[in-house]
């Protein structure tokens, strides 16, 4: 197997950054700390640009970036966003909660259920909730950093874009007062606001504009590097001037990768007869489910026929890489037999519902170990 980077649980990476806010309010954290000077005060705002690595940042501010520290940390495996928020606000690694890309299957479901809408993938969003299921049976979560703060009588506050309460929301934010947003502009003012009429209180701020340029046009386009400029800058800036009193962390979930070839993965000729379900995961970074171990050579050579090449993982080695953090045994079966990771510049996507190809166009996507999918910024202001 090639040599592959691999997310830090240590004490450098966003697992770390979790439980050292579960410590800072007095609440007993789920793994270690991070190895930082982080000085964090009573009232604590967490604001999450979605897409943003550390090394694009670096690449588009160079030394005008109008702060004292920004360190560099990992992301969990996969890279991408539901399984990071997931980690981020329940201190627990990708391997104890068991949301492991934005597509798992789920045995005790019979089926794959996409995870930022907490629904199977060809019905509804937030289609779990509205059957009845406990999410917290799929997800073993004991409880978030909102739900420990408010037993605590602390009240903490999470603003998203319109649209995006419910679905993982359910799960990620519970505890918390989902509060949707027109800009990310009101959202600072807002939580200002509500800072100010608290003596001790914890605000989270999610920003999509850099993810969603990225995707569309990749991390290298002008468009891309503008809207990181201006995100990141405006968000600083307006921090300083309304959060300036509080205690102010900026963070990303995950960086993307430049792609030039998007596979879809539903005309691979050969590949459904060995697999048990439908390719699932995210699109650099696929789980196979076969219908037997033997299969996994005829697997490599199936992929690498359809002029896709990358790094193959077993979940054996999966474990032995420490590649999902500490393992709850009931959830690590979601990673199926064979772990995919398409080499830098290419993806494997398979689509669930016809009409649904706009997603063989984008850019950029994420979920790999690329350094810039791997390593997002902190920056404390």
């Amino acid at each position: 197997m090639a040599k592959i980077s691999t997310p830090d649980y240590t004490g450098l990476g966003i697992y770390n950054l979790a439980n050292t806010l579960l410590s800072h309010f007095g609440i007993a954290p789920r793994g270690p700390k991070l190895r930082l000077d982080i000085d964090l005060g009573r009232q604590v705002v967490l604001i999450l640009i979605d897409g943003v690595s550390y090394r694009d940042l670096v690449d588009v501010f160079g030394n005008s970036l109008s702060v004292d520290r920004v360190y560099e940390l990992s992301s969990v495996f996969p890279t991408t966003t539901s399984t990071v928020l997931t980690t981020l606000f329940t201190g627990l690694s990708p391997g104890q909660h068991g949301v492991l890309g934005p597509n798992i299957y789920i045995k005790e479901l019979g089926t794959i259920v996409n995870t930022l809408n907490l629904g199977p993938v060809m019905g509804e969003r937030d289609g779990l909730h509205k059957l009845g299921f406990d999410l917290k049976q799929l997800f073993p979560i004991k409880s978030t950093i909102f739900e420990e703060l408010q037993s605590l009588g602390i009240r903490s506050r999470v603003y998203v874009p319109k649209g995006l309460s419910g679905g993982l929301s359910r799960i990620t934010y519970s505890g918390a007062e989902v509060v949707e947003y027109a800009t990310y502009y009101d959202a600072i003012v807002n939580a200002a606001k509500f800072l100010s009429e608290q003596d001790t209180a914890f605000v989270h701020i999610y920003v999509t504009t850099v993810d969603s340029a990225a995707h569309k046009y990749g991390p290298n386009a002008e468009e891309t590097r503008v809207v990181l400029r201006e995100t990141v800058d405006s968000i600083i800036r307006l921090s300083k001037i309304y959060l300036g009193r509080f205690s102010v962390l900026i963070t990303s979930d995950h960086g993307h990768d430049e792609v030039a070839r998007n596979v879809k993965a539903n005309d691979v000729q050969g590949l459904m007869r060995i697999l048990s379900v439908p390719p699932y995961g995210d699109a650099r970074a696929v789980y196979f489910r076969l219908v037997d171990n033997a299969y996994v050579n005829e697997l490599m050579e199936v992929l690498r026929r359809s002029g896709i090449d990358g790094v193959f993982i077993t979940k054996d080695e999966a474990l032995s890489m420490n590649l999902f953090g500490e393992i709850n045994e009931g959830v690590f079966d979601r990673v199926g037999d064979v772990i995919f990771i398409p080499s830098s510049g290419s993806s494997f996507i398979y689509l669930y519902k016809p009409g649904n190809e706009e997603v063989l166009a984008l850019k950029g996507q994420h979920g790999g170990l690329t350094e810039r999918e791997l390593y997002v910024p902190l920056i404390q202001l």
